[in-house]
């Protein structure tokens, strides 16, 4: 707290002055008025107005008012007539001594005005003064106190100072002196509310006549520094020049407070640092850059050099100090750090020097130095920092050559090795594993390496190695990693705690042996063994392929493709994708089938019954076994990038290939993938072999009992003709009624009868001599094909009561060399099929007509019928053995054996037999039989 001197002797001493000088001005006006009457004979109003400006320039506001009232009663009672009195004869006169009154004052303001800012001007430049001398908080403390009374008129200042971050409960009183009386609380409670605040206290409305007080938090640029609070006597609030004075006072105050504070600090800082030179354990040396002085040398650089400080006046005197090279040769005065730091600029960092220490013993520096640069990059020093490191060099070249040794242990060792920190982190391999992953150490660094584990295997790792880092103790994981050369190898790890002499964690130790082949081993037979179990429950051949299908996606595939063997060719049977969102491009692939004569691998597998492997399936090979655009779109959107495609074998026949393919998400395949495919596809092969032998197995018996059904039936018809004829003809013999055409139409019937078991029986015949390989004997002779059908038509017209046939034959016959019987068996079995196939009141139409093809003459016989037709997937094995519809089987009675019989006598003729149908809409067979036999 700073008072201020007695306040009414101030004053005295402060308006005495000014009486004096208004007098003195006045005086002086009327003397200098009183000469220049005589000449001008006029009231001197101007050097009145000289007067009051000069008093108010001297004196302010008060005296030259004071001039004005002054000089307006001297012009009137000494210049303005009557002389002698106040009076005013001439109101022109009066006029003229009013503006002269009113100018006086205007003057006497503004120059009040004037002069009171010069004051205050100068005021405040000796308080900026002042505390620009100030060094430390308590000057600026005394410094404010004796220029706030002059300022503000407080007579009581007191100033705080923050000691972090202007908190309220961390600040401090600074005493102008050590005699400063207690501080009253009004200040203290201003000063801490302007800190929590940051913002001016000013004084507020209280009782008349009580002291008032102001507080200002002290910011230059940054946080608040401190608080100034002033006492003010005045019972009245300070009015606006009042604020701006204080607040112009704290800004002074807060700017040589930061510099003070500033100062203290750079104080304190070079205090800490003289104590830091002197006790640090490696030695200092400053040089200066124009003359090479040594300007610091500290007690560490001493006792490492063995010698004090040398003085030097110039680079060159460097070369005293006792530098050598491996060689023995000196060092030269330009080679050391700190001179080409000082010459060149140059930043040495840790370089080695041998040095010969002042009592004659050498060691090996270790020395770092760099240049000090002033704001424009001239250099102004260089900073030289140096330590022993002949003892570290010896240890370390001890530690060297055991990590050495450890190294060439560790990297000898057969398996993969690792250590790594307590807490898992920066581990460090042996060479075996950058080999087996293709990482180098910068990307194995670190977590890096986790990289390089399985997806599927890394949370099982980490859970294992967090839990094993938790507990200490040393466990086993399994996992398997992705290797530079594609594809994943398992590896059976063990990891170990490595504890100091103290038992405290210092590590860890980890080994990894390769356990690829046993678990490749395992988890072939396992897939085997389940593949095995899973196809031999399979009795079907769709339900083989489908159980093929999902045994082999996902564990060898991401999708698969299956192709047979089929009477029209290789057929594409299934296609099976996981996803059912790509359903679509499933079915597009499905509806295709190999491309003949294109280098589809497929076809090729399927040539050689040899497997491919084909690492890479790119665009360029889409298009080359694709059949559409269709097709190529739905293998782009798949998008597989490695393929297999294996042969389905059994019994050395190639049944059809499976094809697996792997997208870019998964390792290509190797040749292992493709040594268990190939396992699998015999697996497959032998159950699709035997699904297939136990489907026609089931066939073949139903076609036997269907056979030997029809067999039975189709025997009983002639034989039930024959025993009504031959009964009808014993009764009519016994009544003696026997006419010969009579006779004659009955002999027909049976003997017709009889052919058609004869037929029978030469189908079955031919049945077993084709069995037996012995083709049959044919007796050909020329016969007119339309009365061969026509003989045929009325012979099944009792059979055909029910339909309508129509019999279409040429004006001019069509002869042709066949066997007549058996080419009148296929007429007849086409014949009963159509009556069989066709609904009663249906039409049935045989056409005989002569078409040439191939420069050779053809008879053709054709029949038609609107019955129900042939299923459009059953059209390729209509012709074989025992076939029979889909849509016939188990309703209409058939042995399945009349148009393979058809097909082969048509064949032996050197002909052949076709079919055209729609199902629902009837069937159109044509039997082509050369008119020319084909030996002649």
């Amino acid at each position: 707290m700073t008072p201020a001197p007695d306040r009414s002797q101030a004053n005295i001493v402060r308006v005495l002055p000014r009486v004096l000088s208004v007098a003195g001005l006045l005086c002086v006006c009327l003397l200098v008025s009183r000469s220049l009457d005589t000449l001008t004979h006029s009231a001197p109003f101007p050097i009145f107005l000289a007067g009051i400006m000069a008093a108010g320039w001297y004196g302010g506001f008060w005296p030259a008012l004071a001039l004005t009232v002054l000089a307006t009663l001297s012009l009137d009672v000494l210049f303005i007539r009557p002389h002698g009195s106040l009076a005013v004869s001439n109101p022109g006169e009066a006029v003229l001594l009013g503006t002269f009154c009113v100018v006086g004052m205007l003057i006497s303001v503004a120059a009040g005005t004037l002069r009171e800012a010069r004051l205050r001007a100068e005021q405040l430049q000796r308080l900026t003064g002042a505390l620009s001398r100030a060094a430390t908080p308590a000057d600026i403390a005394e410094v404010v106190g004796r220029h706030a009374q002059t300022l503000l008129g407080a007579p009581v200042t007191a100033l705080w100072v923050s000691q972090g971050e202007g908190s309220a409960d961390t600040v401090r009183h600074v005493p102008a002196s050590p005699q400063e009386s207690p501080l009253p609380d009004v200040l203290t409670s201003l000063a801490r509310q302007a800190l929590r605040s940051g913002a001016p206290v000013w004084p507020q409305r209280e009782r008349p006549g009580s002291p008032r007080g102001l507080s200002l938090p002290l910011r230059s640029s940054g946080p608040v520094l401190g608080a100034l609070a002033l006492l003010l006597p005045d019972s009245a609030r300070p009015g606006a020049r009042q604020r701006r004075l204080a607040l112009a006072l704290g800004d002074a105050c807060a700017v040589a407070l930061e510099r003070a504070l500033l100062h203290e600090q750079l104080q304190h800082d070079r205090r800490l640092l003289d104590s830091v030179l002197e006790q640090a354990p490696v030695g200092v040396i400053v040089a200066e850059a124009r003359s090479s002085r040594i300007l610091l040398y500290n007690n560490a650089s001493e006792r490492i050099l063995g010698h004090p400080a040398i003085p030097s006046a110039d680079v060159s005197h460097f070369a005293r100090y006792g530098g050598y090279h491996a060689d023995g040769s000196p060092v030269a005065a330009e080679e050391y750090p700190t001179a080409r730091a000082l010459l060149r600029g140059e930043q040495v960092r840790n370089e080695l020097m041998r040095y010969r220490r002042g009592d004659g013993q050498h060691t090996l520096l270790e020395i770092s130095a760099a240049p000090v640069r002033a704001p424009d990059g001239t250099i102004t020093a260089a900073v030289c920092v140096f330590a022993d490191v002949a003892e570290r060099q010896q240890a370390e070249q001890r530690l060297r050559e055991s990590e050495e040794r450890y190294r060439q242990l560790f990297e000898a060792a057969p398996q993969i090795i690792w250590m790594n920190r307590p807490d898992g982190s920066d581990t460090h391999f042996n060479s075996l594993w950058y080999e087996l992953t293709g990482q180098t150490r910068e990307q194995a660094s670190t977590y890096g390496w986790l990289k390089a584990i399985h997806p599927e295997d890394l949370p099982r790792l980490r859970a294992q190695r967090e839990e094993g880092i938790r507990r200490e103790s040393a466990y086993t994981v399994e996992f398997r990693v992705k290797t530079a050369r594609g594809g994943d190898r398992w590896l059976l790890g063990r990891v170990v705690p490595l504890r100091g002499s103290s038992g405290v964690l210092e590590g860890w130790l980890g080994a990894a042996i390769d356990i690829h082949e046993r678990k490749r081993a395992e988890a072939v037979q396992r897939f085997l063994a389940e593949a095995s179990a899973a196809l031999s429950r399979s009795l079907d051949e769709r339900e083989t392929i489908e159980q093929a299908t999902r045994l082999v996606v996902p564990e060898l595939a991401d999708w698969c493709v299956v192709d047979l063997n089929t009477p029209g060719g290789l057929e594409r049977v299934a296609v099976f994708h996981p996803d059912p969102s790509v359903a679509a491009h499933v079915e597009a692939i499905r509806q295709e089938r190999p491309r003949p004569g294109s280098p589809s691998p497929v076809l090729e597998v399927f040539r050689t019954g040899q497997a491919r492997l084909v690492a890479r399936f790119d665009d360029a090979a889409y298009q080359a076994s694709v059949s559409s655009e269709e097709h190529l779109a739905a293998v782009r959107a798949l998008g597989p990038r490695s393929l297999l495609v294996v042969p389905l074998v059994a019994r050395e026949r190639v049944l059809g290939t499976i094809t697996l393919l792997r997208g870019p998400a998964r390792e290509p395949y190797t040749e292992e993938d493709l040594a268990l495919a190939q396992d699998f596809s015999q697996r497959c092969g032998l159950a699709l072999d035997n699904a297939h032998l136990l489907t026609e197995l089931q066939r073949s018996l139903r076609t036997r009992d269907d056979f030997l059904s029809s067999v039975a039936h189709d025997l009983r018809n002639p034989l039930t003709i024959i025993t009504l004829r031959a009964d009808l003809l014993r009764t009519e013999v016994a009544r003696g009624r026997i006419v010969p055409e009579r006779l004659s139409s009955v002999a027909t019937r049976i003997l017709s009868a009889t052919e058609e078991m004869n037929s029978m029986i030469d189908s079955l015949v031919d049945l077993v001599r084709s069995e037996m390989g012995q083709p049959p004997t044919l007796r050909r002779t020329e016969v007119d094909v339309g009365a061969l059908a026509r003989g045929v038509v009325m012979d099944q017209r009792q059979f055909a009561q029910h339909h309508h046939v129509h019999l279409h034959t040429p004006e001019t016959p069509v002869f042709a060399s066949l066997d007549e019987i058996r080419v009148r068996r296929i007429v007849r079995n086409l014949l009963l099929n159509a009556v069989k196939y066709t609904p009663e009141g249906g039409n049935i139409d045989v056409r005989v007509e002569r078409r040439e093809e191939g420069g050779t003459g053809w008879a053709v016989l054709e029949v038609q019928d609107r019955g129900i037709g042939i299923p459009a997937r059953d059209l390729p094995h209509l012709f074989e053995r025992f076939f029979r519809g889909e849509n016939v089987v188990g309703r209409i009675p058939g042995t399945g054996l009349g148009l393979f019989g058809a097909r082969q006598i048509a064949e032996q003729h050197g002909g052949r037999i076709e079919v055209r149908s729609v199902e629902g809409q009837g069937s159109v067979f044509s039997v082509w039989l050369p008119q020319k036999s084909p030996s002649s």
